[in-house]
């Protein structure tokens, strides 16, 4: 390419790129941004209540989510919902739907009766109800709500819940074998219940005097 090429191919870019530039100062230049729907973006946003007990209350609606088959007439705000016979919402709460519940996370709480009749519409109370309280050890005033107390067996992968109570009517001590059933001896379950009315079958014995329960002491020759 000669040298008067080299200089006609220069100006024609040079003529190129400003033909440009005016294109662009022409379009955007003093111009201001075009208007653009958003698709949701202008929204009827008064009925949007969340599911808790205090959406109803001066609300014309209850939570947004319809728990129950109660809830479809969509009552007052002023008024619970009659007791529900049929439930929607159905989930498990496992690692593969739903997530599992946290051992740690997951709180039980004990309300006063109060003025609640349907304690399946929480979104409809009118007021939140007062938590019941307890004495502790310490004669301290509790509310009574708190986690769940569960251990974990790490043979059978599963939570177990420790035992405050007893019915000592309803208790049986049992044996199991490795297949996780009722181990047999002489052809009978190695289950028994833990209390027996007769003296001779049962494994434990009310003490009148101290007030308390007590093991029987069984003692034989060569046992």
């Amino acid at each position: 390419m000669t040298l008067n090429e080299k200089i006609a191919l220069l100006e024609f870019q040079v003529a190129e790129l400003e033909q440009k530039i005016k294109d662009l100062s022409a379009n955007t230049e003093q111009k201001y941004k075009n208007p653009t729907s958003i698709v949701g973006g202008i929204r009827d946003r008064s009925t949007i209540h969340p599911v808790d007990f205090s959406a109803g209350k001066g609300q014309e609606f209850g939570g947004g989510v319809i728990w129950n088959d109660s809830e479809l007439a969509l009552p007052p705000a002023d008024s619970e919902p009659p007791l529900p016979s049929k439930g929607y919402n159905k989930h498990t709460h496992s690692r593969f739907s739903g997530g599992a519940l946290l051992k740690d996370g997951v709180e039980v709480v004990e309300f006063e009766a109060g003025g609640i009749s349907n304690i399946h519409s929480q979104q409809y109370w009118q007021d939140e109800p007062e938590i019941k309280t307890t004495i502790n050890s310490n004669k301290q005033t509790v509310d009574k709500i708190g986690t769940l107390e569960l251990i974990f067996d790490a043979d059978t992968k599963k939570w177990g819940s420790p035992a405050y109570e007893i019915d000592v009517k309803k208790c049986y001590l049992v044996e199991r074998d490795e297949n996780g059933d009722i181990a047999m001896a002489n052809g009978q379950e190695k289950k028994s219940p833990l209390y027996n009315s007769d003296i001779t079958k049962t494994a434990i014995i009310w003490d009148s005097n101290a007030g308390v329960w007590r093991f029987l002491a069984v003692y034989a020759p060569g046992v």
